[in-house]
């Protein structure tokens, strides 16, 4: 299992090209810190969750192909590896118990 935490507000699939590269350039920076090579083979899974201080105005499913696209060559050759894709969202203002992420 590879984790790591993005900060920032993520990118849509409806975000301007400039957004999704900057957001992608957060992604690539966090997951080449925990990723030695891209994973190899079928049936892999992906879990992305957002936490929100306000209600987004995107839909969840929305933030996953961006992130997906962006770990393409780092966490995996390409996201046609991807078996399930599991995306929720989080009000911030809720208590959490985090275990094996480092939010560095």
């Amino acid at each position: 299992m590879i984790s790591f935490v993005v900060k920032g507000r993520p990118a849509s699939v409806q975000s301007s090209a400039q957004n999704k590269a900057a957001w992608a350039a957060k992604i690539v920076a966090a997951a080449t810190v925990k990723c030695a090579a891209p994973l190899v083979g079928n049936g892999l899974r992906i879990k992305i969750t957002f936490f929100y201080n306000a209600l987004p105005d995107f839909d969840s499913d929305n933030i996953s192909k961006p992130i997906c696209d962006a770990l393409n060559g780092i966490a995996y050759t390409d996201d046609h590896q991807l078996a399930d894709r599991h995306v929720k969202r989080r009000d911030m203002g809720e208590r959490y118990v985090f275990r094996r992420i480092n939010p560095q």
